[in-house]
Formats: C-alpha cells, structure tokens, sequence
C-alpha cells in the first residue's frame, strides 16, 4: 500500500488529478499493484518555499516535483526503478521536465501500517 506525497509550485496546480493518474497507473503498472490502492498527499507551494540544486546530478531544472513514496518493503530494486521510470515518463507526457522531477522511495515493513477494514 503506498503512500505518495507530491510537493509542487503554483503553477502545477490545475494539473493535480492529471498528476495523480500519472502517479498511480504508473504504479499499478510498473509495481502490478492493486488498481484500487490509491492513497496521495498533494501539497502545493508558492514560489520561494521549495528549495533544490538546478543542477545535481547533471541536471537541468527549472521548477521541481517532488514525488515520495512510502511502501511496503519487498519491491526488488528492478521494480522500483521500472515503476520510476514509468513515473518520471507519464508526468513529462503532461508537459513536466524529466530534469525537473525527484522520486524518492522509503520502504517500512510488519507493523508500520494501520488501515482498519469494514466496520463489523
């Protein structure tokens, strides 16, 4: 079940729900995770409160989009990288520089996540 947090300027705002597809197809389909596993935090910022290098590594940023995500461990590093890569060409499909996006990925395990089920 991850767990996405999106950090973005102002002006990416309108393409929230756009990005939120992006995000998850990518997931559903890089990491063959439950199409209904959808749980995202979008946080959008004025100009001035996100702080990032224009050039690590060997970059060409001119905005940042900040993508973390937080799952159950247990992805092979082959599934992580495929499910970024996906992430990273769905969102420069909506027009967002692939220089411009940073995807984090924080693995937790047995006990770390609470999702209570129906009411019985």
């Amino acid at each position: 079940m991850p767990l996405v947090r999106v950090d973005i300027h102002e002006p990416l705002a309108a393409l929230r729900p756009q990005m939120s597809e992006a995000i998850h197809s990518a997931l559903v389909d890089g990491w063959e995770m439950p199409a209904d596993d959808l749980f995202q935090i979008f946080q959008v910022h004025q100009p001035g409160d996100l702080f990032y290098s224009r050039t690590f590594p060997d970059a060409d940023r001119t905005d940042v989009v900040f993508v973390q995500i937080l799952a159950y461990t247990g992805y092979s590093p082959e599934v992580k990288q495929r499910g970024a890569e996906l992430i990273a060409d769905r969102l420069a499909a909506l027009g967002i520089k692939r220089d411009d996006i940073l995807i984090a990925l924080s693995e937790n395990g047995d006990g770390d996540w609470l999702a209570p089920s129906k009411e019985a």
